[in-house]
């Protein structure tokens, strides 16, 4: 796995994406998608984008955070 969360978070992350995916923006369901669900790397996802892993990070949190509303994540 290539997230330092484990994998319980990892399931919870999953598990509130699906139920609540639309609250996202466009920008961040579609890198979470890639990130944990098709298994890209930061990089990967940036090249698909054609956009820089550090914006690809920055979603990528951003997304986790809205998430992190709906679960109970510390």
């Amino acid at each position: 796995m290539k997230s330092n969360i484990d994998i319980n978070e990892r399931e919870k992350y999953l598990k509130a994406f699906e139920k609540y995916k639309h609250i996202l923006t466009t920008n961040q369901n579609q890198v979470f998608h890639l990130y944990y669900i098709e298994d890209l790397s930061l990089s990967e996802i940036a090249n698909i984008l054609a956009t820089t892993r550090s914006n690809v990070y920055d979603t990528l949190n951003k997304a986790r955070n809205n998430l992190k509303k709906f679960i109970d994540i510390d």
